[in-house]
């Protein structure tokens, strides 16, 4: 039988490694958990700065066919000089911001959902969305140049159909940011990741979104088309 003494000595010692493994376990847990929420951080600063970007190019698509829209709108209530002109400066402006950013807005999307999968989106924004905005745009520029002269411009925008043009860019834009932010949707899991097949699924999409309009379009897009419809 152990004495009092030898007792004593062992439930020290027992207390010891008691100590020890409470303190090696609330530090193993402040590690896993400030592990964790460093992860979960920068998970979701990830997500907002997708989602930023996709928001940006689609206010930048939606900004440019509203003034689009606007200038044909004095076009067609045959407004005075000065309005039909500050409405005419507006959309310039939002076509050059266009021009600047149309490579980046190609990059942010192989950015977002990897160069491989982006393929097929970028397709479809390059050959789909950028000529009708191309058409659109020589449109109103051959009304605006047409009203300016002091002749009549519904001939020209009737002619070219930039009713049927300014539906298209809002039909295809929207198929395009629709499926970018739901490749870009909110994970916390650590191997979440968009499968090939939602990449397909999202391409096909767009493309039908696109496909849509197209088919109502006054002329077919051209096989290689300027990177932002110059004029």
């Amino acid at each position: 039988m152990a004495s009092p003494l030898q007792l004593l000595r062992e439930s020290g010692i027992m207390r010891h490694y008691l100590v020890v493994f409470a303190l090696l376990t609330a530090v193993l847990n402040g590690i896993v958990t400030a592990s964790v929420g460093a992860w979960l951080g920068q998970t979701y600063t990830n997500h907002l700065a997708r989602r930023d970007a996709v928001q940006g190019m689609a206010d930048l698509v939606y900004e440019r066919r509203a003034r689009a829209g606007l200038v044909v709108s004095s076009l067609r209530r045959n407004a005075d000089l000065d309005e039909l002109r500050h409405r005419k400066r507006g959309y310039d402006d939002v076509f050059i911001e266009w021009n600047k950013r149309i490579q980046n807005n190609i990059l942010q999307i192989r950015n977002l959902i990897g160069e491989k999968d982006a393929a097929g989106l970028e397709e479809v924004l390059q050959y789909g969305l950028v000529p009708a905005l191309t058409q659109m745009d020589g449109c109103l520029t051959r009304g605006y140049d047409v009203r300016i002269a002091g002749q009549d411009p519904l001939p020209i925008v009737d002619g070219c159909q930039f009713a049927v043009l300014h539906q298209f860019a809002l039909d295809c834009a929207k198929g395009i940011t629709d499926e970018l932010f739901r490749l870009t949707r909110l994970s916390l899991s650590p191997f979440a990741g968009n499968s090939r097949r939602e990449v397909s699924e999202a391409e096909a999409r767009a493309r039908g979104a696109c496909a849509r309009s197209t088919a109502n379009s006054p002329s077919s897009p051209p096989v290689a088309p300027p990177a932002a419809g110059d004029r």
